[in-house]
């Protein structure tokens, strides 16, 4: 439960009221989280001690074993694990679940059991980003993936029962119509009101950043770096993740890995004095852009899925495409425009208020 997933989740519990509760998922990082005031026990689907074997390799970036380790090869596992959970789940013999899912969460199996799914997305590696995988993943990883995506495919799209569904876009609304003939009501994620508060900064640092995990796959920051080698420009990675190890060792001296910083102020105090946000990730929402644009900054993102819902053209360049020769030249055009950061704001504070 990584980073905004959480805090998306965290906003949806706190609006219900229970006199008692529980949290489950695949695995987690803590054995609690605060809700209403309470802590609220966490239950994962993996065994406790494989959880923390997961979670140690995750954190500490050690070769072959981090790979190995790596959350993302339980996929082929995820049918299994989602039974697993879906019995701890019927155990407890809940009134209601809510289900917050941008993977595989929504195929929970609770008959006779009042459901509310927030769904973020459906799953993009076997959906929407299965040729993104296919064209990135090694012929071993390869060859399983598609073995299996046929199977994942069929048992995502039995689960389609709910008694309520809130999308956290419009893209995600259509897309799931045309999955799983699923049709509700769009709800944007919560947004940190500090982030309408932070002071405009009129001559912004010399440095670019780029916010939320170190991944190749779908976040694509190989790219991104592979570009600002080339530009030589300033560029900071706020986060980390599971090709942390890789991406280090791709990128030069002018780009700088940076913790998560758990500081609001801080965070905002940096993504503030950047240049602009950098994402040319096929998203479904983008917390982060909003940050990045209640702070004033503009945006370079890639031109698909709920980009052209959050921005306008006072506040982004989109790019058409994720070619190297592409991402440099839209960059160049991102240099010669001139930005108008009042009006950036302004935009992104009428979009919250939806």
């Amino acid at each position: 439960m990584p980073g905004w997933v959480l805090n998306v989740f965290q906003d949806m519990v706190e609006k219900e009221e229970y006199s008692e509760a529980k949290v489950f998922t695949l695995f987690s990082d803590r054995s609690e989280i605060s809700a209403w005031n309470k802590k609220l026990q966490v239950v994962t689907a993996l065994p406790k001690r494989l959880n923390k074997i997961f979670l140690h390799f995750s954190k500490h970036k050690i070769k072959i074993l981090s790979s190995i380790f790596d959350y993302r090869n339980l996929m082929m596992f995820y049918p299994f694990f989602m039974k697993v959970l879906s019995r701890k789940i019927r155990k407890y013999s809940p009134e209601k679940i809510i289900i917050s899912s941008f993977a595989i969460a929504k195929n929970i199996s609770v008959p006779n059991i009042k459901k509310k799914l927030y769904l973020h997305s459906p799953m993009q590696y076997i959906w929407s980003h299965y040729d993104e995988y296919t064209h990135k993943l090694s012929w071993f990883k390869l060859a399983l993936f598609k073995a299996i995506t046929p199977r994942l495919r069929k048992r995502d799209k039995k689960f389609t029962k709910f008694d309520e569904v809130e999308f956290n876009s419009q893209y995600t609304a259509n897309l799931a119509k045309e999955l799983y003939w699923i049709t509700w009501k769009v709800v944007y994620p919560k947004i940190d009101p500090a982030f309408q508060t932070v002071n405009l900064v009129l001559q912004p640092n010399n440095y670019y950043i780029y916010v939320w995990r170190t991944v190749k796959f779908v976040k694509e920051v190989d790219k991104i770096i592979k570009l600002f080698n080339e530009i030589k420009e300033p560029l900071l990675i706020m986060w980390s993740g599971p090709d942390e190890m890789y991406l280090k060792s791709i990128a030069w001296d002018n780009v700088i890995f940076i913790w998560r910083i758990g500081n609001p102020e801080e965070k905002m105090k940096i993504i503030s004095e950047s240049k602009w946000l950098i994402n040319i990730t096929k998203e479904s929402f983008w917390i982060c852009t909003m940050e990045a644009l209640l702070c004033w900054v503009p945006v370079f993102w890639f031109n698909d899925w709920a980009s052209v819902e959050l921005v306008d053209s006072k506040s982004w360049i989109l790019v058409p495409d994720k070619k190297h020769e592409t991402l440099v030249s839209n960059f160049k055009n991102f240099v010669e425009k001139k930005w108008n950061r009042k009006s950036i704001q302004k935009r992104a504070r009428e979009l919250i208020k939806k």
